[in-house]
């Protein structure tokens, strides 16, 4: 089935712009670093977690990785069984068949529209 990858910001994602405000980050005037926490939630929260250098993280936020996961685990525990239930063969189904009432003539919009 097809996925939405857009990234979007969440209670996780808030989480740690919060974290890092506290530890000294300005990622309110700082958009590459506002940036690399969004895209970094996002890793987290699908259970990336391979791709990411968690103990430099957790020590440029001045919090244990142990914190770290447990503030995304709610949202790591919904994506786990959202994916599960969007590969099941008649969600998939479903999905595509509403996509069809809903863009009859292929007009589905883009990200980027």
């Amino acid at each position: 089935m097809e996925r939405d990858h857009k990234i979007r910001d969440t209670a996780f994602t808030g989480w740690l712009l919060d974290t890092a405000r506290t530890a000294g980050w300005d990622v309110d005037n700082d958009q590459d670093a506002h940036n690399t926490l969004r895209l970094s939630a996002a890793l987290i929260r699908n259970g990336d977690l391979a791709d990411m250098d968690m103990p430099r993280l957790a020590a440029a936020l001045k919090v244990s990785e142990a914190d770290i996961i447990g503030a995304a685990a709610k949202e790591m525990a919904t994506n786990t069984a959202m994916n599960v239930m969007l590969d099941r063969p008649d969600v998939a189904e479903l999905n595509e068949h509403l996509d069809a009432v809903a863009w009859p003539d292929d007009q589905k919009p883009r990200d980027d529209q």
